[in-house]
């Protein structure tokens, strides 16, 4: 049985989500925080092996407390948030997230994240990646007012493909299958 740590700040989806996740047989919910120094203290007691962490917290950003679960353990970060931007996607990947989910997303596909990130596989929301999917296709995921357009190559051919087959809800690994290529180079 996988054992999860849930933190998140607002009581109500805190409480509705482990709710949810405690109905699965395989997934047990051995502890929850509203704050990520208190959730940090508690991930370090009980040990899990599954993070859900939201990116807005009262006391620390959820990528700090990324950062600070990811270093020196093999623990697993499923992000749960709101957040839909690109940035926050990219920052949350960079600082050692293993999966990003929605709140809005079916509970069967949280449960499905917080399982994959378990067995070293990443899941992006699908409706994030169709919207990460068109940014790159309208070469918009930078904003022009930071970095000059110049400076940046388009995307290849090979990433845009690596992104419709994860808009398609494919995992690294199956589409390293797929394509021909090693799981690391799809993470590229």
């Amino acid at each position: 049985m996988l054992r999860i740590v849930i933190v998140e700040p607002e009581t109500f989806t805190l409480l509705g989500i482990k709710g949810a996740i405690s109905q699965s047989p395989d997934i047990e919910v051995t502890g929850s925080a509203t704050s990520g120094k208190i959730g940090f203290q508690l991930i370090e007691q009980v040990n899990p092996d599954v993070v859900l962490v939201d990116l807005i917290l009262p006391d620390m950003s959820g990528l700090e407390l990324t950062r600070s679960i990811k270093r020196n353990t093999n623990r697993k970060v499923v992000i749960f948030t709101n957040e839909t931007h690109s940035d926050f996607i990219n920052s949350a990947f960079r600082h050692g997230a293993d999966s990003y989910m929605l709140k809005s997303a079916d509970v069967e596909l949280i449960e499905l994240a917080i399982k994959r990130a378990y067995f070293d596989e990443c899941l992006l929301d699908p409706k994030l990646a169709k919207k990460l999917l068109e940014n790159l296709y309208h070469n918009r995921y930078i904003d022009p007012t930071f970095v000059d357009k110049n400076l940046i190559d388009p995307p290849t051919e090979r990433q845009i493909q690596v992104l419709r087959l994860l808009a398609q809800g494919l995992v690294f690994q199956d589409i390293a299958k797929e394509m021909f290529l090693s799981v690391s180079t799809v993470k590229c």
